[in-house]
């Protein structure tokens, strides 16, 4: 034990020795041999031990332990790396800061989906949501959508899909299906299911599907997305290569974001958009621009109120946005008042600054190879060898 107590101080006094002129700067005194050994206790690495103890020092906190248990806590210390960086003059000592910001951001991403809500999968077609979306595959004819109405011990009802046309003398009845559904906040779910008999009539637009046991989750969120109601505009693109990371001078289409991450979001528009096209979406984040430029991969449109739902995959941001991004995500600033920029403000739906504009698309762009592509269609034939075939009685 001695031995251990031995090796962990040296080990503590060799990685301090470039913190000790922060710790000069205004840091107490801390015993960081009790700071590790409450790391270990819970649970964490000593990377990232280590990681926590440099940004307890850059931010000066006085009880740096607190890191290991209030994400409250983890979120200032973001918010005080953002204010450092945009203070310092020194170009050694803001590469540092925004070394730790970029690791900092990693581990919260960590923490954030240590969280029960993105690790609860579901097991059996029975826990499926009512309203939840679904998608079809039908060989040779493709990819039909259609919605949960009702969810029951004997089967799923849906609604009548939707789709590209199907032959003359094409039936439902005793169809075996592959279907594919997003659940918010969690995955990607592939099971295989049948059109039972004596399903209701057409005129009535519903269909009874089967349940299944064997459901495969698919397709983890990588990346922390929240919801919002925020202003932006989208630019449609000929091509993402041909795109630059800089702000437009003109305005573009008027849009919500109604969601955004990282690595995409989903923004509402006026009319009918289309699936594959290029775009690039400016809103502004505490006082500043934020760019994302992607590909749309899949629209929800509501045919009555002529509004569609933009589903956009996003190639990596620049840095700026994205830090602006992440932080807006997590709400770093939460605990302070919204001035200066530091805050982004609740919007009402109802202020003019929400109003969504019509675009006039153009015929849907050719995939970029710049971006991997996550088509829904590819995605069902990948999975297809993994699920087993069923036979029904």
């Amino acid at each position: 034990m001695s031995i251990l107590y031995t090796v962990l101080t040296i080990f503590i006094i060799v990685s301090s020795i470039p913190l000790l002129l922060a710790v000069r700067k205004g840091l107490a005194k801390v015993d960081w041999v009790e700071f590790y050994s409450m790391g270990k206790d819970a649970g964490f690495s000593f990377k990232e031990i280590g990681l926590l103890r440099k940004v307890a020092v850059v931010n000066k906190h006085q009880k740096p332990s607190s890191l290991f248990w209030s994400i409250d806590v983890l979120d200032k210390s973001l918010a005080g790396i953002h204010k450092q960086i945009e203070t310092e003059s020194d170009p050694d000592e803001k590469d540092y800061l925004e070394y730790l910001l970029k690791k900092l951001y990693s581990y919260r991403k960590n923490v954030e989906f240590k969280k029960p809500r993105y690790n609860r999968g579901i097991e059996s077609t029975a826990d499926i949501s009512i309203n939840q979306i679904v998608k079809l595959k039908v060989d040779v004819l493709g990819i039909f959508e259609c919605s949960v109405l009702e969810n029951n011990r004997n089967y799923i009802l849906v609604t009548y899909p939707k789709g590209p046309p199907v032959p003359v003398g094409f039936s439902w009845r005793d169809r075996t299906l592959n279907v594919y559904f997003w659940r918010r906040e969690d995955a990607g779910y592939f099971f295989q299911s049948r059109i039972m008999e004596g399903y209701p009539d057409r005129e009535f637009k519903t269909l009874r599907m089967s349940h299944s046991d064997v459901v495969l989750r698919s397709q983890k969120r990588r990346s922390v997305r929240t919801s919002c109601k925020l202003p932006a505009q989208l630019y449609p693109l000929k091509s993402l290569k041909a795109s630059t990371q800089l702000p437009e001078g003109q305005p573009g289409l008027r849009c919500v974001v109604q969601d955004v991450s990282e690595d995409g979001a989903a923004i509402l528009i006026g009319g009918k958009g289309k699936v594959n096209m290029c775009c690039k979406l400016q809103m502004d984040l505490f006082g500043r621009i934020a760019i994302l430029r992607g590909i749309v991969r899949t629209i929800d449109f509501d045919n009555k109120k002529n509004l569609s739902v933009l589903h956009i995959q996003a190639e990596e941001p620049d840095e700026q946005s994205r830090y602006l991004i992440l932080a807006f995500v997590y709400d770093i600033y939460r605990n302070e008042q919204m001035q200066n920029g530091n805050s982004v403000p609740p919007l009402d739906p109802e202020t003019p600054e929400l109003k969504v504009e019509k675009g006039d698309f153009a015929d849907p762009v050719p995939k970029d190879d710049n971006l991997p592509v996550e088509d829904e269609l590819e995605a069902l034939e990948a999975v297809e060898e993994e699920l087993p075939t069923f036979d029904y009685d």
